[in-house]
């Protein structure tokens, strides 16, 4: 292609862009007239954030981890516009191994979190890209009844056991996720694709092993076994079907190197 096509071709694509930020409808359907800016942010609080504003994505880019952990969940969500599931860490059962301290990198390794209640929308999909397309579109597309488009969320996720489908998650933002416990949840606006559901998912605890890198089945399932065998381990029940329930959770973009990712694997235990 000639360079003036091209420049021609980029202007075109900055313009449906724009167009579909604004609430045109651009490549979108039909759609309700935007919302005013007080409106918009009375709604969802702020704009939407740019896609490559994943804060664990930045820190590793600009100097590592250490970083990322002097952010509150506040801060990440003030400068980055983006919000992180919130959680409380539990106790180990005292006198177990876990309680006794291991390092993070120790197979029998893991923490324990009890998860706020939070809505979500989800899909099932075969290949994480299509899981990927349909949830932007529900939430940085503006693919809902209101038209609108919403911060972004973290983390991603997966549920590779979960029947008769995997599932793919993102966690709605503030106000139907609620940055403040005792505040009520908004219900979100219902999907205008009829692949996506909303649906909010009650407080559930979770033993959570972090690990690095890509989330292969193998890796996955064997940190699944090596969980499995920690809490039995320390006395903690797992939850009955318990394999449905494990969560695949990825906080950084699709195509992030490697070194790059953080990713943790959930199970649900009884505590």
């Amino acid at each position: 292609m000639a360079a003036g096509g091209v420049f021609w071709w980029c202007a075109l694509g900055l313009v449906a862009s724009s167009a579909r930020v604004r609430g045109w409808g651009v490549g979108a359907g039909a759609r309700r007239a935007p919302l005013s800016s007080d409106a918009r942010a009375a709604t969802f609080g702020r704009p939407r954030a740019p896609r490559s504003a994943s804060p664990v994505a930045l820190f590793g880019l600009f100097g590592g981890k250490g970083k990322e952990a002097e952010l509150t969940d506040e801060q990440i969500a003030e400068k980055y516009g983006l919000q992180i599931a919130r959680f409380d860490v539990l106790p180990y059962p005292a006198g177990s191994p876990a309680a006794a301290g291991l390092p993070d990198s120790s197979p029998g390794a893991y923490q324990l979190r009890r998860y706020q209640p939070m809505a979500v929308v989800e899909c099932a999909y075969e290949k994480r890209p299509e899981g990927y397309t349909l949830l932007d579109g529900y939430t940085q597309g503006g693919e809902n009844e209101l038209g609108l488009p919403m911060p972004r969320t973290a983390p991603c996720m997966m549920l590779p056991c979960a029947s008769p489908a995997k599932l793919m998650r993102y966690v709605l933002p503030s106000p139907h996720t609620p940055r403040d416990a005792t505040t009520a949840a908004v219900p979100p606006p219902a999907p205008t694709c009829d692949l996506l559901r909303t649906r909010q998912l009650p407080a559930t605890a979770y033993a959570v092993k972090r690990f690095s890198g890509y989330g292969t089945p193998d890796i996955v399932f064997g940190l699944r076994d090596a969980l499995k065998a920690a809490l039995a381990r320390d006395g903690i029940a797992l939850v009955a079907g318990c394999d449905e329930g494990l969560v695949l959770a990825q906080y950084n973009e699709l195509f992030s190197l490697p070194w790059r990712r953080d990713n943790e694997v959930w199970l649900p235990v009884e505590l």
